[in-house]
């Protein structure tokens, strides 16, 4: 072995440069492949983003041509009865000129209707606002005095089992006198129980009544064992003992209680037998029968109203019990958002509504201007197509304009077609043209649809804001039509909002701030919190927020679970990409089922 050895380091000495390269190399295996077989695991990392206040904005885009023609058709925005006609064939027109009106009857009584309601929810809200700190500190009361009344019935278990006790040894004894006592067979010295059988001369009968005292032997030993072991313990028992073994004696006590009035029964059972048979036989019993069943007949009236004086005190030792605790629950929900009681869900629920109902109301008012209709350019009226009292609706031709303002003429998809309306604003910009943008309002929408290969298109005309002498008649053009807008509202990036069980939900990261956000995700100290909310209008990037969190909080937008070598990203622990929600195990975050 020594030769070996002296001869291989002879060799590395000789061959250095060669031998080193040797023992690199299988160091450097070894550790690659440790790397492989045992990862450094990194902790998982979040990105987030704040809570903010901005505008919602959500558009449909087209694309089309500056319209050569300059005559474009007036239609209304909404439907009714035309009232009044401002204009006829050859008139000039300005911008803003009044042409026709439209029976905005019922309309007006809407927003009168929408106006009365309103204030109704404003003062039931100031009503509320008032009461509810009232009502909080009444539930706090409520609370004291439950637990007080609960205090009360513990106190009245633990008499209703004392008086149990105090009527047990007598019953017992009697009921063990007249199976084990020698009052019938004085002479003999034997048991009562033995002694009751053969009073009678006729088999049938002495087995008759040997069924009935087996029958009554077997529930009074099993009462007795219960008896012996309760009152063994109803000697430690006393009012101070705890809550929770105050309930587990009046359990023990009622099951001992049920048993001996079995026993009672069954032993009234076989005196009474005894004494039929007699009767039948012309047997002359001992008086000790007659008082037999005079005791019998008094321990069974008086367990059964111990039975039914403990089951009683039972129901009553829970429905105070519940009453604590439906309490404690009514004010954990009061307490939601809201330690202090004066500002419950509900409150919070009617302030949402208030603001619901004056979003409408606005709308509805907005919807008024609409019975009116205005020139939307300065141009000659060629023909007027309705008269008084003709039925109007949003696709009929009130009347025909020309003029010399720029017009965009665009096609969209039947999809995108379906969410524009007269009125709507838009921005367009021009291919030939760089920098060069300009505002408008859709004037006009085909009511009937182009079909090419399969495909919808409806053309809407855009009237142009801009004067602008580079926007030339045929230039490419492409708008962008705001179909809905949330104003100042709060709002978070759509990879924030997750959804579960048909639930939206967000997670707030906590103890962090804009000077630890980072694309490549940061190391929390805690788990993000769940926290339902409501969701409103959603574009491309930004969701509205309607309630659940507030401006300036930050929410977990996207999670990074990574090992040394490879790295998976995941839009948070509930994966979401465009809107789409995975699903997958769950566990459970700040009261929330969540995918891990």
């Amino acid at each position: 072995m020594k030769k070996v050895f002296k001869k291989l380091w002879g060799s590395i000495v000789a061959h250095k440069i060669r031998s080193g390269l040797l023992i690199l190399i299988v160091f450097g295996g070894g550790y690659f492949v440790h790397g492989k077989l045992f990862p450094t695991v990194e902790p998982t990392k979040y990105v987030f983003a704040a809570v903010e206040r901005g505008d919602v904005i959500v558009s449909v885009t087209g694309s089309g041509q500056v319209s050569s023609s300059d005559e474009i058709t007036i239609k209304p925005k909404t439907s009714g009865d035309i009232t009044w006609i401002g204009i006829k064939n050859g008139q000039e027109v300005k911008t803003g000129e009044t042409l026709f009106s439209i029976d905005s009857t019922d309309m007006r009584k809407s927003i009168a209707d929408a106006e009365v309601s309103l204030e109704e929810a404003r003062l039931n809200l100031e009503k509320s606002t008032q009461q509810a700190p009232i009502d909080y500190q009444k539930k706090l009361r409520s609370l004291e005095n439950a637990k007080e009344d609960l205090s009360k019935e513990y106190v009245n278990t633990s008499n209703a089992i004392s008086d149990a006790y105090l009527k047990m040894p007598a019953i017992m004894t009697n009921l063990e006198n007249i199976l084990y006592g020698t009052d019938i067979g004085k002479s003999t010295g034997q048991w009562n129980v033995s002694t009751y059988k053969d009073l009678f001369s006729r088999e049938v009968n002495r087995d008759t009544v040997s069924s009935f005292s087996d029958v009554a032997e077997k529930e009074y030993k099993d009462a007795r064992a219960l008896y012996d072991a309760a009152f063994a313990k109803f000697k430690t028992f006393t009012k101070d003992s705890s809550e929770a073994d105050t309930e587990t004696f009046l359990e023990e006590t009622m099951e001992m209680a049920d048993a001996v009035a079995r026993a009672a029964k069954s032993e009234k059972n076989l005196i009474d037998t005894v004494d039929d048979i007699a009767e039948q036989e012309k047997v002359t019993l001992n008086s000790y029968i007659t008082t037999a069943q005079t005791n019998l007949n008094a321990n069974i009236t008086s367990m059964n109203s111990t039975v039914s004086a403990l089951i009683s005190q039972k129901a009553a030792l829970k429905n105070a019990k519940d009453s604590v605790l439906d309490i404690e629950h009514d004010i954990a929900i009061l307490e939601i958002n809201n330690p202090t009681g004066g500002n419950p869900i509900d409150l919070q629920v009617q302030k949402n509504n208030i603001k619901k109902q004056e979003s409408d109301l606005a709308d509805l008012r907005k919807k008024l201007v609409d019975y009116t209709v205005y020139a939307p350019f300065s141009g000659i009226i060629t023909t007027v197509d309705v008269k008084k009292d003709d039925s109007v609706s949003t696709g009929t031709s009130l009347a025909t304009l020309i003029t010399k303002q720029k017009i965009a003429k665009i096609s969209l998809n039947e999809v995108d077609a379906a969410k524009v309306k007269l009125g709507q604003k838009a921005m367009l910009s021009f291919d030939a043209v760089d920098g060069l943008s300009a505002a408008g309002e859709v004037i006009e929408i085909d009511t009937v649809g182009t079909v090419s290969q399969g495909v919808v298109t409806y053309n809407v005309k855009i009237g142009l804001d801009s004067s602008d002498d580079g926007i030339k008649s045929g230039m490419s053009v492409s708008a962008s039509i705001i179909t809905d807008i949330r104003q100042n509202v709060v709002m978070v990036p759509n990879g924030a909002i997750k959804t579960q069980n048909n639930l939206n939900y967000v997670e707030i990261a906590n103890g962090v701030s804009n000077a630890t956000t980072t694309s490549q995700g940061v190391v929390l100290q805690s788990l993000p919190e769940a926290r339902a909310v409501e969701v409103g209008l959603s574009n491309d990037s930004m969701t509205e927020i309607v309630s659940g969190v507030t401006e300036g909080e930050y929410v977990v937008t996207k999670t990074i679970l990574s090992t040394t070598g490879t790295q998976t990203t995941a839009p948070s622990l509930l994966q979401s990409v465009g809107g789409a929600r995975a699903t997958g195990n769950t566990r459970s975050t700040g009261g929330i089922q969540i995918p891990r």
